[in-house]
């Protein structure tokens, strides 16, 4: 099993918490609205789609003036995207995916509810009664004139084809033949959401409780509603009722179904938390790779007979399949090019103070004898002026950077010219002098080879851990004593320290699901991130390296529109130059540069199957010793003053960057321009990349 599938295994907070979001946000709101969800799975970007997945999903205020038209849009106008024959209640085009894009069947279909409405758009008002509070009304691109979309024109079978619990399951396996079932609830579950899902979409299915009133209007639950239960209730799914509207009349038989509510407590907890992901799966869309992918890892982790006891396991294997068949087929990311230009924009002599150039090369493949000597010696250039493994009094992650750099480098940081680096990293006073950004290099750079013991690996995780904020991200403001709230670029970084450990520890699994969560409720429409009010270069990054850390495809999950968190990045660099800009449109600079191309590495590693990023552990290190009459002038005392700044004036490495409060980045105005300023023409920066933290 993968890192990526073992760390979701156990995220049963994230998988629950962002598949019922919506849904219990609708309910909690007090206003009626209705859900518009924009989506094509049908149609690959190969086969000449603008777009694919979830172009939009939105819930909209109605009232007695709303049509399913008018809130269609609302949300298209909000978002700018186009669209042809609104007004004629026909729609032939949304933001450029037209009709005969998908051959002579092709075109848009509405459902309401998952039901293939019988007449067109323009017929769903509120003031008929055709729309309601609640609905979700679905526009989907069909290249088959529906069949692809589980719709039959023709069809008679009124069976369900499986029905979504968001708790507990049933005691027999599902089956569209049979209409008598017990449904399994954990002992003190009060409410559940229940989804069905029909056979044939050309006929509808409605929720009701204890009595199946199809003729009173409003007796229904409405799709992802809460539903009050409690021991002894019957859950009822009617099918094709003869008093609702349906898309063909051919004389289909009425299919009702019951559920009877049993609370049980003796479930093996583990089987409840298996259902649980399972149900959490609910419908089945392009974003749903991550909460799959976490029910399956999780039953892949019982025993036999806990599998055994799964109720609802085909909605497992059903979800996965349709993951499959409607996953849009991105091509691979080209990486080559950008691979070749790193080499170009860092060049062949990084010195000490260029870490993150030093980690960039190293991880694409691209560190030859020059760079590595270049850096070697401008490390052990440093060490002499200095006689101390300590480089900075305190700033941890100097050290960091150097332990991590030299052993992308193939060099024993703890056995380097008689100075052992990573010793200073083991002390959690002087590492957090930083915050929890000095824990989260430290451990990067610690565990990056096994520099460490458990007990050091374990305070430094509980200090990342108790700096998580209840939103499930990380903040750098509270080492300022300031806190904004969490941002994307210290949360990724907290991941990326946190992920090897992810596996191992179910405290870190849980604190990385709720990262995750975060991530993703804060990704922009475009696939991007924003950090501090400004949407920027350094938090795509960061999410990458992140993502990839976990062994995440990038291309299945945090897509957005289409677009992937690389097609994000790429929207910052600058082909001039080969470097990225903060901004976009900007201009090129170094600090966005190194964590573009760093991002690079990531995928580059991830794309190739190689080791991640920061999981140094299969490469070789090698000690390096000092002549011995070297050696005996390090053991010496220190030189005097005047020697020290001769040495300085003399050596190629730049001066170590002075301690000093962290600062950001992403502000806007002349702080942020003097800040990037400096940068360019200091070539000493200290370890890290988040755009907010000066390491």
């Amino acid at each position: 099993m993968n890192k990526a599938k073992k760390i979701l295994s156990v995220l049963t907070t994230f998988a629950v918490a962002g598949s019922m979001m919506t849904s219990a946000a609708a309910q909690e709101e007090a206003s009626p609205r209705v859900r518009i969800i924009i989506e094509n799975n049908t149609l690959s970007a190969e086969n000449g789609a603008d777009w694919t997945g979830v172009l939009a999903d939105e819930w909209v205020d109605v009232n007695e003036d709303t049509t399913a038209v008018s809130a269609l849009l609302e949300v298209l106008d909000a978002k700018g995207f186009t669209q042809t024959g609104a007004e004629y209640g026909y729609i032939t085009e949304i933001n450029g995916l037209s009709a005969e894009d998908g051959g002579s069947m092709g075109g848009w279909m509405l459902s309401i509810d998952d039901w293939f409405t019988d007449e067109g758009i323009s017929a769903y008002t509120i003031s008929s009664g055709k729309l309601e509070s609640g609905d979700e009304i679905r526009l989907l691109y069909s290249c088959a004139w529906g069949g692809d979309l589980d719709y039959d024109w023709s069809g008679a079978d009124t069976s369900l084809k499986n029905v979504v619990f968001s708790a507990g399951g049933l005691t027999d396996d599902f089956s569209g033949s049979v209409f008598d079932y017990t449904l399994s609830l954990p002992a003190n579950t009060d409410s559940i959401t229940v989804r069905p899902q029909v056979l044939n979409k050309a006929y509808r299915a409605k929720v009701y409780k204890n009595s199946y009133t199809p003729a009173e209007k409003g007796t229904d639950y409405k799709p992802g509603s809460e539903i009050e239960v409690s021991d002894g209730d019957v859950v009822i799914i009617g099918v094709a009722s003869p008093s609702w509207m349906q898309s063909n009349y051919n004389n289909a038989q009425e299919s009702v179904y019951q559920f009877h509510v049993e609370s049980v407590s003796d479930i093996d907890p583990k089987v409840q938390e298996a259902e649980s992901l399972i149900a959490a799966i609910g419908d089945v869309d392009a974003q749903s790779r991550s909460r799959t992918d976490a029910a399956r890892s999780f039953y892949d982790s019982l025993t036999d007979e806990q599998k055994s006891q799964v109720s609802n396991y085909d909605i497992l294997t059903a979800a996965e399949e349709e993951l499959d068949r409607i996953t849009p087929q991105k091509s691979a990311v080209v990486l080559s090019q950008l691979r070749e230009n790193a080499a170009q924009y860092f060049g062949k002599a990084p010195v000490f103070g260029n870490e993150w150039d030093v980690i960039a090369l190293a991880r694409l493949d691209l560190a030859d004898e020059d760079i590595k000597n270049s850096y070697i010696g401008s490390v052990r250039a440093k060490l002499e002026e200095s006689s101390s493994a300590k480089l900075s009094a305190s700033r941890s992650t100097v050290n960091s950077g150097v332990v991590t750099a030299l052993t992308a480098l193939g060099a024993d940081p703890s056995d380097f010219y008689g100075y052992d680096l990573t010793a200073p990293l083991s002390d959690t006073e002087y590492v957090t002098q930083q915050g929890v950004n000095g824990a989260v290099y430290a451990l990067i750079a610690l565990s990056s080879h096994g520099y460490a013991g458990e007990d050091v690996y374990s305070q430094l995780i509980k200090e990342i851990l108790d700096a998580q904020e209840d939103d499930g991200g990380w903040t750098i403001d509270t080492w300022t004593g300031v806190d904004d709230g969490s941002d994307a670029d210290m949360t990724a970084m907290a991941v990326q320290a946190l992920a090897p450990f992810a596996d191992k520890d179910t405290a870190v699994s849980d604190a990385v699901g709720k990262a995750l969560l975060f991530l993703e409720n804060n990704q922009n429409e475009n696939a991007g991130f924003v950090s501090y009010g400004s949407e920027d270069c350094e938090s795509c990054a960061q999410v990458i390296t992140a993502l990839c850390s976990l062994g995440i495809n990038i291309n299945e999950s945090y897509v957005k529109n289409g677009s992937t968190v690389y097609d994000a990045l790429m929207r910052f660099y600058n082909d001039s130059d080969k470097g990225f800009a903060h901004f976009e449109a900007g201009e090129s600079n170094y600090l966005s540069s190194y964590q573009g191309y760093i991002a690079a590495a990531a995928l580059y590693r991830y794309e190739n199957s190689l080791d991640p990023l920061f999981d140094m552990s299969g490469t070789e290190i090698v000690s390096y010793k000092a002549e011995p009459a070297e050696e005996s002038e390090l053991e010496s005392s220190a030189p005097a003053e005047e020697s020290k700044e001769e040495s300085k004036e003399e050596s190629t490495a730049p001066a170590i960057v002075p301690d000093e409060k962290p600062v950001n980045t992403g502000d806007n105005g002349i702080f942020a321009a003097m800040l990037i300023a400096a940068l360019a023409v200091s070539a000493a920066f200290a370890f890290g990349c988040g755009s907010k933290v000066k390491r």
